[in-house]
């Protein structure tokens, strides 16, 4: 892992994946992916996922299985 802020960079991918951050924000995690290989691999990592999770889903998620798979993300140490 290197030595910046990885936390608070994981702590808004989700969010930036989402498209909820303010510009600010986006500004500070695309920079911080641009310099980071570690968050840059965890960013790719999702928005693969995300990719394929939606060629394969037929119907929305409900909201309760949603906020399930939410609760179990964990930060990175």
């Amino acid at each position: 892992m290197c030595p910046c802020d990885c936390g608070g960079c994981e702590q808004r991918l989700q969010p930036y994946v989402d498209r909820e951050l303010t510009a600010a924000e986006v500004v500070e995690v695309e920079q911080h992916l641009a310099s980071c290989g570690y968050c840059r691999r965890c960013y790719e990592l999702e928005d693969t996922f995300r990719r394929v999770v939606k060629k394969v889903l037929v119907e929305p998620m409900p909201p309760d299985l949603k906020a399930k798979l939410a609760a179990l993300r964990t930060p990175l140490a």
